[in-house]
């Protein structure tokens, strides 16, 4: 299914209509409220999902975390994002992506293509401590050949 500007236009105006609906169920202040929380969530998750961005170069990052954190910070951005606009299907939107048991569904087909793309390496790596408290990295890293790729020339 393509998305085109027609169907972005009517999930606008959906959602724009939902806010309308909202209102006269609740009255205007508190779906004032409810658009003006809304956004401040959508903007603490932005800002959240962009310093789990910069984290990712500390020492203490181990691979797993960074790979973690790699495929969850596109999701927090659309949540972010979903909450940010305002309506009451885009939060409805926002709260169900912000589920991990739900992104993992979604994510399902495409992690097994990841898994068989990261099997092409393998990584060890431990940190320790010394007596001093400076961090020691050991690790080794092996890659495994690659059949279907050409060799080099």
């Amino acid at each position: 299914m393509k998305l085109s500007f027609a169907w972005v236009f009517a999930a606008f105006l959906a959602d724009l209509f939902s806010l309308f609906i909202l209102a006269d169920a609740i009255g205007a202040w508190w779906t004032l409220l409810w658009v003006l929380l809304a956004m401040i969530l959508g903007v603490l998750v932005i800002l959240d999902a962009g310093d789990t961005l910069r984290s990712l170069g500390g020492v203490f990052v181990t691979p797993s975390e960074r790979v973690e954190a790699i495929k969850e910070t596109p999701w927090m951005l659309l949540v972010g994002i979903l909450f940010f606009i305002p309506g009451v299907l885009s939060d409805i939107a926002a709260v169900l992506f912000w589920l991990p048991t739900l992104r993992k569904k979604v994510l399902r087909p495409k992690m097994a293509q990841s898994n068989a793309d990261t099997q092409k390496h393998s990584e060890s790596v431990h940190y320790q401590q010394d007596k001093q408290g400076k961090v020691i990295i050991e690790g080794e890293f092996v890659e495994k050949p690659n059949s279907h790729l050409p060799p080099h020339q």
